[in-house]
């Protein structure tokens, strides 16, 4: 509704009069009768003229509002560039946990705040971060 006002007064500096209010909403009564199918075209006329006095305050106030900008669409070039970034980064995410990983004593992973020793599998065992009541690689206090 607000849009075809907007198109009224963007034609004619003016709100819609009185008289073409009726066949501007059956222009739009399709439309709206589908977003609300049980609503009768006299029904979403009343609604169309008591919002009339919001929508000339709606655009005294803010203007005419902008028309969307139409979306444009990478070229081929900068959807590589955006893929190697993303490569890019999530090396370098990759290569800063595993230095994290370097960096620790044997003793201690990612699940186990203390490893005791291994399964016969090769499974670890031990103390857990949470059973000491720390998040993964907490410092202690």
């Amino acid at each position: 509704m607000f849009e075809a006002v907007c198109k009224y007064y963007k034609e004619h500096q003016q709100m819609p009069p009185e008289e073409l209010l009726e066949p501007m909403c059956r222009e739009l009564y399709p439309k709206l009768h589908g977003t609300a199918p049980k609503a009768s075209f006299e029904d979403l006329l009343a609604v169309f003229r008591k919002k009339q006095a919001h929508f000339a305050e709606r655009i005294e106030k803010n203007g005419l509002p902008e028309p969307p900008k139409p979306k444009v669409k990478k070229t081929e070039a900068e959807k590589l560039a955006m893929k190697r970034a993303r490569r890019r980064a999530k090396k370098k995410k990759l290569k800063a946990q595993q230095e994290r990983l370097n960096d620790l004593p044997d003793w201690q992973d990612d699940r186990f705040f203390f490893i005791a020793g291994y399964t016969s599998g090769g499974a670890p065992y031990g103390v857990t971060w949470e059973e000491m009541g720390l998040n993964p690689w907490e410092k202690l206090e």
